[in-house]
């Protein structure tokens, strides 16, 4: 089966909600300036999750592992966006089935060959309309080895591979790039 995952409230999603609250927004009293003022100091061009966005994936992971530990073949495929807040919903998970295939002496989790439970594939075209950016500022983004050793090694992932880094590997994911992403240049590249 296919399940098709977005991710978990990212970090900018609480700077907007506390700019907001802060600001007085949707009110006769909304300070605009400073509004764009907070922002602009705590927007990143590659959030990670709020920390409601960790309990979404935790959640997230509850929900998953038994249906795909119980149901799934092996490895259990996974193609996740190169962005932060996309990892660090899905990690959880990865976890919760390693873990499960590491330790589970009914022959159901793990690989027939002994591996990983999980097959990882960072797709750098699989991301949100715009690109990485900070008010029309180019952010690269993170590259393969970025995201193994900030993300991915640390939750025991060790296997993963990376596509449509149009730079290489070696650079970010969207590195490439000479500002956002234009609503045609998306719809070329989901097309």
């Amino acid at each position: 089966s296919i399940r098709l995952i977005r991710h978990g409230e990212s970090q900018n999603n609480q700077v907007y909600r506390d700019a907001r609250r802060i600001h007085r927004g949707g009110t006769p009293d909304f300070d605009l300036r400073g509004w764009l003022r907070y922002v602009d100091d705590r927007r990143s061009a590659d959030p990670g999750l709020s920390d409601i966005g960790r309990i979404q994936a935790r959640r997230l992971a509850r929900y998953l592992e038994p249906h795909l530990a119980n149901q799934a073949s092996r490895p259990v495929r996974f193609v996740v966006s190169p962005m932060r807040r996309t990892i660090e919903t899905i990690l959880p998970t990865l976890v919760a089935l390693n873990d499960n295939g590491n330790n589970n002496e009914s022959g159901t989790g793990g690989s027939d060959d002994g591996g990983a439970a999980c097959s990882v594939m960072i797709n750098g075209l699989y991301h949100e309309s715009e690109g990485c950016h900070t008010r029309e500022k180019v952010e690269p983004g993170m590259n393969a080895q970025q995201i193994n050793a900030s993300l991915l090694n640390p939750a025991g992932v060790t296997n993963a591979s990376f596509e449509g880094f149009a730079s290489g590997e070696e650079n970010g994911w969207w590195a490439h790039a000479n500002g956002p992403e234009t609503r045609p240049e998306s719809e070329v590249r989901a097309a």
